[in-house]
């Protein structure tokens, strides 16, 4: 019998320590519900689960962000809808006035609201948002790059835009002052030849208050045709070849209209030279102050009023009349995150259907002829929303079965992650009651040993 080392004491309190600490383990993970709570329980395990643990992260905000796109494509839907349906009404009105029951003045009252509801349809194409982005005008080609659409609008520093003569030109003759309906364009932003360049094959025009003549202005580099300066509609083409800045571009305009250089016309008291073409010779007149070009009606009398009136008189828009509308068709781009990696996206095309897209920013039927060439062109508008609205909805499906993947990967992975670094309770309260008896059993053993080594001092009475 030995005092100086418990060896057998020892051995049990090593083993009721081992087995302390598997039993501290196991209700660590019973508390947790976790296999692995800590970087020693399975080192390779942890890597593994963490890994798995951002795919399935990953996932689940890809749901959501096919949700916000499937949204998206919807409120694309429903406002394309109700553009179709503008649509549909227009040409109805259109189809009426071709017949020829109809009088001037019947056709008048029809184009007053065919006016109103292409105000609409552009309203609509340029308000419809998806949280604050505006879905419907985009001005993206299926390349990728920026178009730039609206006529000269996208370049000059202002133009009018309201659709009607609303601005104010004045003119002082001595100390008489008048007032008249205007329009504006400041072409202060064009400073370089490039700048110039920018405006070849774009224009404006104005249409007579009291009539239906449209007179446009077209930029051309070189060449002019001016076979059609006196004609009922009359389009004044400027040469731009030569220019370089937006006060010479304004010049260029005014020296083309009256047929010679500074001419300063009087409205007070009329002063057209011999040489002043067609387009100056009715009721449109031109003025300059620097880089800004007046485009006005010379009759005070119309200043004030609300143009354009209610059949299409006193217009003004950034566009020659007559001319088509966009020659390739434009869209918005986005991007789509669908996956939890790198380049797991989903790009869409939304179609542009503003009304410069559709090619009916002027749709007359204020005569049988022009209700009758109005058809054709709502019927092309009607094709070109019915083609988007395609586009659109097969985005939408397309968006819902890749949501339907991406659900099943994420739940299939995150029961893989689960069978990784999830417990088995019913299995770690088994190994926790071994561990728990085996722990009262060491005390025990543990107790008994120290009192066997009481025995030492029955030897020494």
């Amino acid at each position: 019998m030995r005092i100086a080392h418990n060896a057998s004491g020892l051995n049990t309190y090593n083993k009721m320590t081992k087995n302390m600490k598997q039993a501290n383990q196991g209700m660590a993970k019973l508390s947790s519900g976790t296999r692995i709570n800590k970087a020693a329980d399975d080192a390779a395990g942890l890597a593994i689960s963490e890994k798995m643990r951002t795919q399935i992260r990953g996932l689940l905000q890809a749901q959501q962000n096919i949700q916000d796109g499937i949204s998206l494509v919807q409120v694309a839907d429903g406002a394309m809808g109700e553009i179709q349906e503008l649509l549909q009404r227009a040409r109805e009105l259109t189809v009426q006035s071709t017949n020829d029951t109809n009088t001037d003045q019947d056709r008048q009252h029809i184009q007053a609201e065919v006016n109103q509801i292409i105000k609409e349809i552009d309203g609509i194409s340029k308000r419809t948002q998806f949280n604050t982005l505006n879905l419907l005008n985009g001005r993206y080609n299926k390349d990728g790059d920026y178009v730039a659409v609206g006529g000269i609008s996208d370049y000059v520093q202002y133009i009018t835009s309201t659709g009607g003569i609303t601005e104010t030109y004045s003119y002082t003759d001595g100390a008489q002052t008048k007032d008249y309906a205007s329009a504006v364009i400041d072409f202060s932003n064009i400073q370089t030849v490039d700048d110039v360049q920018k405006l070849d094959g774009k224009g404006v025009h104005y249409t007579c208050a009291t009539c239906d003549r449209a007179f446009s202005i077209k930029f051309v580099n070189g060449n002019p045709d001016n076979s059609n300066i006196n004609a009922y509609h009359p389009v004044m083409e400027v040469d731009i070849s030569n220019l370089t800045d937006g006060e010479g571009i304004v010049n260029a305009i005014i020296d083309a209209a009256y047929g010679q250089a500074n001419v300063d016309f009087n409205p007070i008291t009329p002063n057209l030279p011999s040489t002043a073409t067609e387009f100056v010779k009715h009721f449109s007149k031109l003025a300059a102050d620097g880089d800004k070009l007046y485009i006005y009606d010379d009759r005070p009398e119309n200043n004030g009023q609300n143009w354009p009136t209610s059949d299409g008189r006193g217009v003004f828009e950034p566009i020659v009349y007559g001319g088509s509308g966009p020659v390739e068709d434009l869209f918005l781009a986005l991007v789509l995150q669908t996956g939890s990696n790198a380049n797991e996206n989903l790009t869409i095309w939304l179609p542009n259907v503003t009304i410069d897209q559709l090619d009916i920013v002027n749709v007359l039927v204020n005569t049988q002829n022009n209700s009758s060439n109005a058809i054709t062109q709502l019927d092309k508008a009607v094709d070109r929303v019915s083609n988007a609205r395609a586009i659109v909805g097969a985005y939408q499906n397309r968006l819902e079965h890749t949501y339907n993947n991406v659900s099943n990967v994420h739940e299939n992975t995150t029961a893989s992650e689960s069978r990784n670094r999830d417990a088995d309770m019913a299995k770690e309260s088994i190994r926790l009651a071994k561990f728990q008896l085996l722990n009262q059993t060491a005390y025990t053993a543990l107790t008994q040993t120290n009192q066997r080594m009481g025995a030492v001092l029955n030897l020494l009475r």
